[in-house]
């Protein structure tokens, strides 16, 4: 019959056509604790029938799992060893698929390895440093805050009204842009700087906020509640001080100039706890902020002279020449994650756009 005709005939032309070759390919992560059998894997449709190194380093593109500062290696299953796509002459190795099809895929295992920072040019950065700003801020309201001790335990030093700027300025320049500058620092990777401006910008938010109610509302209201507390300050100032010393370990490995201002902040803060109960640290504790003060604004000039200069024209003293900001050390956290979750996103999606492409 006719439909039996046209069945054959369609046998026959399906017979002729050629089969879709089918290449899976298994990456994964050069790190500690990642092996082929923990690999992200993707279907390669229709490679060359004899694939080079360059062929599947341009599909490694494509998909967006080679990208820039990342370097794979295929495995040669003859020796049992991984090559360097780059290193792997296309004249002496090729990899035949021919023969495979999605019913019985080739398969390719690549290693992947994310250059470290002394193989990759430094990146520019998104956003410049906020430290200098930071670091004036603390210079600043710390002279202040000085200044408004010294009206407590002598009258007539410091005029009364200047508690009403200080308790502003306070909010605002000691909390408000010390918190701002920590933000800033955090787009940067810079763990250091982000957790101290941050806590510092934080501590003195609260402290304002603490001097805008007594001196502009003269809350609260209750005598007692008014009162000096000094085992209450001593637990406050304690936990303080604990987070001090462990940005203090940190500076050991960074610069001089960080050690400094850090080390004057420890030991200030421990004036201030002892102070509640003697005055004579109470003067000790305006010295000390008068050294605080000083050291915070020759970081400020430091770090903008040199980030202007491009070069350490004012010296920091750094313990490792990378180390060449007051409060800055990258983090981690940027490296292995993203990276992962690129590779896994972008080769889904690239992939999907390259069949849309095709079809």
């Amino acid at each position: 019959s006719t439909l039996a005709i046209l069945a054959r005939l369609s046998l026959s032309v399906m017979a002729q056509l050629p089969t879709q070759r089918a290449v899976l390919v298994r990456y994964f992560l050069d790190r500690p604790g990642v092996s082929l059998e923990m690999a992200s894997s993707i279907f390669w449709t229709n490679p060359p029938g004899r694939c080079t190194s360059v062929d599947i380093k341009n599909y490694l593109q494509e998909v967006g799992i080679l990208d820039e500062g990342i370097t794979a290696q295929v495995r040669l299953d003859d020796f049992q060893c991984y090559m360097g796509l780059d290193a792997l002459d296309p004249a002496l190795k090729t990899f035949d698929f021919r023969d495979n099809t999605a019913a019985n895929p080739g398969r390719l295992d690549i290693r992947l390895t994310i250059a470290g920072p002394e193989e990759t040019s430094k990146p520019a950065a998104s956003s410049c440093t906020m430290a200098p700003v930071g670091l004036f801020a603390l210079s600043m309201i710390v002279g202040m805050e000085a200044a408004m001790t010294l009206s407590r335990l002598r009258d007539n030093s410091v005029e009364p009204s200047f508690a009403v700027p200080f308790a502003v300025y306070a909010f605002w320049i000691g909390g408000f842009l010390q918190l701002l500058a920590g933000i800033f620092e955090a787009t940067r990777n810079n763990i250091y700087g982000a957790t101290a401006f941050t806590a510092f910008g934080c501590f003195w938010l609260a402290n304002g906020l603490q001097f805008i109610l007594t001196t502009y509302y003269a809350l609260p209201q209750d005598p007692e509640l008014r009162e000096h507390q000094p085992w209450g300050h001593l637990i406050k100032d304690a936990y303080i001080t604990l987070f001090i010393l462990v940005l203090f370990a940190q500076t050991l490995s960074m610069n001089r100039v960080s050690s400094l201002i850090i080390g004057f902040i420890a030991i200030w803060l421990v004036m201030a706890i002892i102070s509640g109960w003697s005055e004579g640290f109470t003067w000790a504790k305006i010295i000390l902020a008068c050294c605080l003060s000083a050291a915070s604004f020759y970081g400020f000039a430091a770090e903008l002279t040199n980030e202007i200069r491009h070069k350490e024209a004012v010296c920091m003293w750094p313990v490792k020449k990378e180390m060449d900001e007051v409060f800055g050390a990258a983090g981690k956290g940027r490296a292995l994650q993203p990276t992962l979750f690129q590779l896994r996103r972008l080769s889904g999606s690239r992939q999907k756009k390259a069949q849309r492409e095709e079809i």
